[in-house]
């Protein structure tokens, strides 16, 4: 595979100037790419035939074969240690989040992927030493540890009312567990839990069932974005509390808004920001785009201006903004001119590696 990207720099010389994100461009198409490493020695990506391959040095390796039309979904964390691999073979025949998928975990940069479990919403915690997912249907949630499989603890939802609310959850160290869940009324609750006492607390309830929570952990910060939902009137605040936590009603508020902000917080991108999609429009005439929050001194700096930005993905170091089904790099060190270079081959040996490529990807 030959990936080249289009950049396009800031326009003017002004202070109001444009911001203008570089597309990320592909010979094959970029939303075959499942993950992409930062240094740009190897990928992973799908094909519509079902298969997930490894890409690296000009060397092609199917990881996991499923049916025609598969979809998968890789997660990897800045401590670069494991990766997660989600498949979902029902991708296009059960239009539902709460469809089971197959859960395996794979070395990073590896190619032995081993099967651990059926859920969903899966996630790495602590360095890549413990793995998350969630079952829609028996409500559990799902604990293993990465390097010993015999380390298991599950957690069980009071959720009754909302049949697809997904848990946030994170890990603050080995013994804590903090997790969302929903009370009788469909509010959003925030729970702290002890392994050594296998005991959870309630430590924050929601006022109203119109608002989402979300959790995530940045430096020694418990961190929790409230966000109102549809036309609400309950805008958006974010607090942080430190760890190991005391009081979490003594929390520090860094950030609110009158309007309804998407979220979809970042906090394991950088050490001094916190990325989320704000909304700069009102509730009823929405334009969404990316900023970093400083918590410090609670300054907001927008990193675009597309007004339509859906997701932000950190991809193993590179913040990628998603608008209107197209990839733009938002910041990262990735190194582009190294990407799939052709520099380490002779032209003949380039010319080949390239065709054996092409077929790999049934381009030919």
């Amino acid at each position: 595979m030959i990936l080249k990207l289009v950049f396009a720099f800031l326009l003017g010389q002004s202070a109001q100037a444009k911001i203008i994100l570089p597309e990320l461009l592909a010979k094959q198409a970029v939303n075959n790419i499942r993950f992409l490493s930062q240094d740009g020695k190897f990928t992973y990506y799908q094909k519509r035939s079902g298969s997930l391959l490894f890409s690296s040095n000009y060397k092609v390796a199917e990881l996991i074969k499923g049916q025609i039309g598969t979809q998968y979904t890789l997660i990897g964390t800045p401590a670069r240690k494991k990766i997660v691999v989600m498949q979902n073979e029902n991708f296009h025949t059960f239009y539902s989040i709460r469809s089971r998928e197959k859960i395996f975990l794979l070395d990073f940069g590896g190619t032995n992927p081993k099967e651990v479990g059926m859920g969903s919403a899966a996630a790495l915690h602590l360095n890549d030493s413990w793995l998350s997912y969630y079952d829609y249907y028996s409500k559990v949630l799902s604990f293993e540890n990465t390097t010993n499989a015999a380390l298991k603890f599950s957690l069980k939802l009071n959720n009754r009312i909302n049949p697809y609310f997904t848990p946030q959850v994170v890990m603050s160290d080995d013994n804590t567990v903090y997790y969302t869940d929903l009370g009788e009324n469909g509010a959003v609750g925030l729970l702290e839990f002890k392994r050594n006492t296998g005991k959870a607390e309630l430590i924050f309830k929601a006022t109203t069932p119109m608002v989402k929570a979300e959790i995530c952990l940045h430096n020694d910060y418990l961190v929790m974005g409230l966000f109102g939902l549809n036309f609400s009137k309950n805008g958006a605040s974010i607090t942080r509390a430190a760890l190991p936590l005391s009081d979490f009603k003594k929390r520090e508020t860094i950030y609110t808004s009158s309007t309804n902000d998407f979220g979809q917080l970042v906090c394991d991108f950088s050490k001094d920001y916190i990325t989320f999609i704000k909304n700069f429009g009102s509730n009823d005439q929405i334009s969404t785009d990316l900023v970093d929050l400083n918590p410090s001194n609670k300054e907001i700096k927008m990193l675009s201006e597309m007004k339509t930005i859906t997701s932000v993905i950190n991809m193993d170091g590179t913040l990628l903004a998603l608008d209107k089904g197209k990839y733009y790099i938002v910041k990262g060190t990735i190194d582009y001119k190294n990407i799939d270079s052709l520099k380490a081959l002779p032209p003949s040996g380039a010319s080949e590696a390239i065709k054996q490529i092409d077929k790999e990807l049934g381009n030919e």
